[in-house]
């Protein structure tokens, strides 16, 4: 069995872009996974489907000039800031593989073990490898957050917003939509276009909307506002120019910032698919939730008067987001998640996003409590990717 030095594990947007850096440095390695298996199901679910991010926001990482997304784009005529479809993102990103990680083998990792000196990995086509270290990029799979209270319905009848195979398929079906962010904005537009009756609850008393940013602005609206790839603001600017400071903040003050930078809030050229459009219910709790043949009953609380209702729906549909949690990467082995130290669920990741498992690297949304909420989005694949290659270069060259 030849031992490799490096595995990649996922073949999405920072598992190409480190692929990318490490054959620049030429670091050995394999990159294992199906390319943008995770947003090309999310694109195949509802055509009205689009980023939030910016365009120059959401660059996979190439070391070489030419493999933007803009550049992708533009020749082809697709949108070049904002909004931008996620089908052209998927696309992006699969001609981003073919032209750039070509090597990038479409096969499933299904398990990871730690021996004495390296790891056993397994694929799904029975092949088995040892290398000297795995970088996990799986992004957000596998994290989807079901509120607990619906955790005991049919998962054919209540499901997240990133699972839904087909809005189409919902068609005259009544669906309950949980949550006031994006995915769940979108989700709620998406079932009412495809002739669904969905209803929005909101458990907060109102939803938030950003407001369109025009690039043609003054210099003074360029200098107190600045556009970044992480939103407008001085503090964007500093977190996406400086992005390994945040690492050497408390742990506190990264939760903080996680928490609180870019809240749940829907896309401005969202709100007009949804006002006026959906019945929402603001103000609204789910506090039970049962099973009714094919349906689902479900027990609301109103804050205003603190009176409670039930409802009946076919499906509920929850856009509450993603929680990182270690414990829910199946494909590693239970003693060796074990042993990775945690900031709250999620991976604790040294300066080189390097876990408490020697030679285990984190990188993408699993990084993000150790490296801040840049690292929630594409666009931190770029630092991450030029931070592990040079790490592991220096590392090869002093091994040597």
């Amino acid at each position: 069995m030849r031992k490799l030095s490096v595995i990649i594990i996922g073949a999405g947007p920072y598992g190409l872009s480190v692929a990318a850096h490490l054959a620049e440095h030429g670091v050995e390695h394999r990159i294992f996974g199906q390319p943008m298996q995770f947003w090309s199901q999310i694109a195949a679910a509802g055509s009205a489907r689009f980023l939030k991010s910016y365009c120059f926001g959401t660059n996979i990482s190439s070391p070489r000039e030419g493999y933007s997304f803009a550049d992708f784009s533009r020749p082809r005529g697709l949108e070049t800031f904002e909004p931008c479809s996620i089908r052209q993102f998927a696309d992006y990103g699969c001609w981003f593989q073919q032209a750039v990680v070509p090597w990038a083998e479409p096969v499933d990792v299904v398990s990871v073990d730690r021996g004495p000196t390296d790891f056993l990995v397994t694929m799904s086509n029975e092949e088995q490898l040892t290398c000297s270290r795995v970088i996990v990029a799986t992004g957000l799979s596998g994290f989807a957050y079901l509120p607990p209270v619906l955790a005991t319905l049919n998962p054919r009848i209540a499901l997240h917003s990133s699972s839904v195979i087909s809005f189409l398929a919902l068609r005259g079906r009544r669906v309950a939509v949980v949550g006031a962010g994006q995915s769940a904005l979108e989700a709620a537009a998406l079932l009412h276009e495809a002739g669904a009756e969905p209803q929005l609850l909101v458990r907060e008393h109102a939803i938030s909307w950003n407001r369109r940013i025009y690039l043609d602005r003054t210099l003074w609206q360029r200098l107190r506002s600045p556009i970044t790839g992480l939103g407008t603001g001085p503090k964007a600017w500093l977190l996406t120019k400086f992005p390994g400071l945040v690492h050497r903040t408390p742990v506190r003050c990264r939760r903080r910032l996680v928490a609180t930078h870019l809240p749940a809030e829907g896309a401005w050229w969202l709100r007009e698919r949804v006002e006026t459009r959906v019945p929402i219910s603001l103000g609204t709790t789910v506090v039970a939730a049962k099973q009714s043949g094919e349906c689902a009953v479900l027990r609301l609380r109103d804050d205003e008067d603190g009176g409670e209702r039930e409802i009946e729906v076919d499906a509920v549909i929850a856009g509450c987001g993603f929680v990182v949690d270690a414990d829910r990467l199946g494909f590693l082995s239970q003693p060796l998640r074990k042993r990775i130290a945690r900031i709250e669920q999620a991976p604790r990741l040294n300066a080189n996003f390097e876990s408490s498992v020697p030679g285990l690297y984190f990188v993408g949304p699993s990084s993000a409590l150790s490296f801040g909420p840049l690292f929630r989005f594409v666009v931190g694949a770029e630092y991450s990717a030029g931070r592990i290659a040079w790490h592991l270069k220096t590392h090869s060259r002093l091994a040597a």
